[in-house]
C-alpha cells in the first residue's frame, strides 16, 4: 500500500507544474492536460496512492524519489534519524572568546562589555577538554573560531593559544584551521604572516552603512578613541588587503536607518573589484535583530522579514553573475534537506566564553545562566541549559514535528526554541512559507505565477498525524 508524501509540493508555472519533495530534494516537471489533477492528487492531506494509475517507469520515480511512500515506511523516524546522523557528523566547532571587551560600541550589540579575558594559563584547560573529546570520538579535523568582544583586543593570548592547540592537532594526527570574526581595526600590520601562521580560511567583517553611518553607529569607546573616529576607512581597507589571502564574509547589518545605504556600498565595492579578488568577496546581508535575550529591544526597531527579503531580493538580482551573496541561516540557493546542524548541536562542540565558562551557542556567551560548563573545577553553576543541548530534537517538538518544511529547517535556530520565543519562530516560519516556492523554480531557471505564500494547511497537514 502507498501514500503521498506529507513533504510534497507543487508549484505552478508559466510553463508547467513543478513537484518538489522537501524530504528527498527531487523535483519533477508535469506538463499536459492532467497535470494539474496529478499534481493535487499527490500534495495536501494523507491518502492512499493507486500504482494502477501510473506507468512503470514514472511509478519508479515516484517511489524511488520519495513523492509516494510505502505504508511501512516512517517519514519522520527517517528525518529523525537524518537529524541525529547530522549531529554526530557535523565536523566540530571550538569557539573562543578570548575577550569580552571592544573598542567599538555598537549600538545594538548583544554582549556586555566587561574587562574579562582569557589568559594563556587557560589554553591548558580547553586542551584537556579537547582530550577528552578525542579520546572518545573518531573526528579528525578542529575549527576554532576567534571571537569577541573583538578578539584581536586579547591578541597576546590568541597567538599563544593558537600555537598549543595547533600542537596538539599535530601531536593528534588532526586537521586544524580557524575563522576570525573582527571589526577589522585591529589587525596587525602584517596581515599574510598572521593568517598563514593561525591557518586562518575565512574572516568575517562587518559594515553598518556607507562612511557617515557606518562612523556613527560604529563609533570607537571613550577609552578606545584617539580622537579619529573613522572606523569605516580601516575596516574597508582592511578587507581590500585581505581578499587577496583569504575568503572574506562581507557582512552588512541592516535596519530601516540604514537600509539604503546597502545599495550604495555594494556599487561601490563591485567598483573596488571585491568579486573579482583572488578569493572573491562574499556579500552577507544581515537583519538586525534580538539576537540575545539582553538585545530584545531591538524588536521594536528590525525591519520586519518581509521588508528584509524585499532587500535581500534587490541585492541578489544585482549581484547575479558579477558575486555571490549568502546568509548564513538560509543560504541563498536550493533548498535541499538538511543534513547538518548548527555547531550549537554539534556532538562534542563547545564555546568557550571570557568568563571561563563554557556554552553551546555563541550568541549566549556572558549570560552565565546559560552556560553548561566551566574551565574551573570550582563553581556553583549548575548548568541547568545542558539537558536541552543535549536532548533537543525538533522531530519531537509539537510543532515542528508536524511542519511539512522540517526537512530543509530541522526546526529553526535551536537557541531560539530554549529561550521560547514564539516572534522568531513564527518567522522562520513565515520565511519558508514566502519563499519556498521561489527558491525551488528559480533555482531551475523557472518562473512561478503565484507569490502568495504557502497555505498553512499545506505546512501543517491534516490526517498525517
Amino acid at each position: 500500500m502507498y501514500y503521498n508524501s506529507r513533504y510534497n509540493f507543487c508549484f505552478e508555472t508559466e510553463s508547467c507544474y513543478l513537484l518538489y519533495n522537501a524530504k528527498s530534494g527531487a523535483t519533477l516537471k508535469i506538463n499536459g492536460d492532467d497535470s494539474a489533477l496529478l499534481s493535487k492528487y499527490l500534495i495536501g492531506s494523507k491518502k492512499k496512492v493507486d500504482p494502477s494509475l501510473f506507468e512503470d517507469e514514472l511509478l519508479r520515480y515516484f517511489i524511488n524519489n520519495e513523492f509516494i511512500v510505502d505504508s511501512t515506511i516512517d517519514e519522520l523516524l527517517e528525518i529523525r534519524e537524518r537529524y541525529w546522523k547530522a549531529r554526530g557528523e557535523t565536523p566540530l566547532v571550538l569557539t573562543i572568546t578570548t575577550t569580552m571587551n571592544c573598542n567599538l560600541g555598537c549600538y545594538y550589540c548583544y554582549e556586555e562589555r566587561t574587562e574579562k579575558k582569557l589568559e594563556f594559563k587557560d589554553t591548558e584547560s580547553i586542551i584537556r577538554q579537547l582530550e577528552l573529546i578525542y579520546d572518545n570520538n573518531t573526528k579528525k579535523s578542529l575549527h576554532v573560531d576567534w571571537y569577541g568582544g573583538e578578539p584581536l583586543l586579547n591578541i597576546d593570548f590568541m597567538e599563544a593559544a593558537s600555537l598549543r592547540i595547533q600542537e596538539f592537532c599535530s601531536e593528534r594526527g588532526i586537521n586544524y584551521h580557524s575563522s576570525i570574526i573582527s571589526n577589522g581595526t585591529l589587525w596587525p600590520n602584517e596581515i599574510e604572516p598572521f593568517l598563514k601562521r593561525h591557518k586562518i580560511r575565512q574572516v568575517q567583517i562587518s559594515f553598518d552603512g556607507m562612511k557617515e553611518n557606518h562612523n556613527i553607529r560604529r563609533r570607537y569607546r571613550k577609552e578606545f578613541n584617539n580622537g579619529d573616529n573613522n572606523s569605516f576607512d580601516i575596516t574597508f581597507s582592511l578587507v581590500e588587503k585581505l581578499l587577496d589571502f583569504v575568503t572574506v564574509d562581507i557582512r552588512f547589518n541592516i535596519d530601516w536607518k540604514n537600509k539604503n545605504d546597502v545599495f550604495d556600498f555594494l556599487e561601490l565595492i563591485i567598483e573596488k573589484g571585491w568579486f573579482n579578488k583572488i578569493y572573491p568577496g562574499i556579500f552577507q546581508p544581515a537583519r538586525l535583530s534580538s539576537y540575545s535575550e539582553r538585545s530584545a529591544f531591538m524588536s521594536k526597531k528590525q525591519l520586519s522579514i518581509e521588508e528584509f527579503d524585499s532587500i535581500r531580493n534587490k541585492i541578489s538580482k544585482r549581484l547575479k553573475g558579477v558575486g555571490k551573496i549568502e546568509e548564513s541561516e538560509v543560504p541563498d540557493s536550493f533548498p535541499f534537506p538538511k543534513t547538518h546542524v548548527c555547531a550549537a548541536l554539534a556532538t562534542d562542540s563547545f564555546v568557550v566564553g571570557a568568563d571561563k565558562l563554557m556554552y553551546r551557542c555563541g550568541l549566549q556567551v556572558g549570560e552565565t545562566n546559560r552556560a553548561v560548563g566551566s574551565l574551573e573545577k570550582n563553581t556553583e553553576h549548575n548548568f541547568a541549559d545542558n539537558k536541552f543541548w543535549n536532548d533537543f530534537d525538533p522531530t519531537s517538538a509539537s510543532s515542528c514535528s508536524k511542519c511539512s518544511f522540517l526537512p530543509v529547517c530541522f526546526g529553526g535556530c535551536p537557541k531560539k526554541h530554549l529561550e521560547k520565543d514564539k516572534s522568531s519562530l513564527d518567522e522562520q516560519s513565515e520565511y519558508w512559507k514566502n519563499n519556498l516556492g521561489q527558491k525551488v523554480t528559480k533555482y531551475l531557471g523557472l518562473k512561478i505565477i503565484s507569490e502568495l505564500p504557502i497555505a498553512e494547511k499545506m505546512q501543517f497537514r491534516e490526517r498525517y498525524e
